[in-house]
């Protein structure tokens, strides 16, 4: 029984210490600070984008109707 609880006792000590690093919070939180902002970076650039497309589309679909009523 002395034998199993010492590895018992072990492998829960190498699960804890494993587990610090291999958390990939602990280590990389800059990086997905990073990714977060270039994430952000494009969703605000594609809404942008949209907004003007769609606009502009708008200024060419009155040019066609004000040409085929006259």
């Amino acid at each position: 029984m002395g034998r199993l609880t010492a590895v018992a006792v072990i492998a829960v000590l190498f699960t804890l210490f494993m587990e610090a690093e291999a958390n990939p919070f602990a280590y990389n939180y800059e990086r997905l600070r990073i990714g977060g902002m270039i994430f952000c970076g494009f969703c605000f650039f594609g809404g942008i984008a949209f907004v003007v497309r769609n606009k502009c589309s708008m200024r060419n679909k009155k040019g066609e109707d004000d040409n085929s009523e006259i």
